[in-house]
């Protein structure tokens, strides 16, 4: 499946029938996705970075170049992962409250999925130098499409 129809899918949450197509993807596919949104969502400051750090010739220095290139997705990388990985754990939880017959792994892709629109409005805080008290409604945002993709699924017998 292709990054644009994970996309409009992803969009549509939390839809049964976005939800369904969504748990088909693998996990390869799901990883390229929130890893994109994720380096999407870290560029601003990256572009902010490298504007500032000129020297006095007006040139960007070879480090500087070297962390862009080499350490800037590494670190994204690790922090996407790290970021799905406790936001599931927390949507874990929220299964066993809610009784719902979910495996982890599910909860990961669902996880990835459901940060698509608090990433997009994030990033739209961040270039239009919002207030970051937008920010505690982007997190309700994110818990209340995990909660809704939840309950779509049946209870524990």
């Amino acid at each position: 499946m292709n990054l644009t129809t994970i996309f409009r899918n992803s969009l549509l949450l939390p839809k049964k029938d976005a939800l369904f197509k969504l748990n088909r993807i693998s996990m390869r596919d799901t990883l390229v996705y929130i890893i994109l949104l994720f380096l999407l969502l870290f560029l601003p400051d990256v572009i902010n970075f490298v504007r500032n750090v000129q020297d006095v010739k007006g040139e960007i220095p070879d480090v500087v170049i070297i962390q862009v290139l080499f350490l800037y997705p590494t670190i994204t990388i690790f922090f996407t992962i790290l970021i799905i990985t406790l936001l599931s754990g927390i949507a874990y939880l929220l299964r066993n409250i809610l009784k719902r017959k979910l495996a982890y792994h599910q909860l990961w892709k669902m996880t990835s999925y459901a940060l698509t629109w608090p990433i997009i409005l994030f990033l739209f805080i961040k270039v239009i130098n919002l207030n970051h008290l937008f920010v505690l409604l982007i997190l309700m945002l994110f818990f209340y499409l995990m909660t809704k993709m939840i309950k779509i699924y049946p209870k524990k017998s």
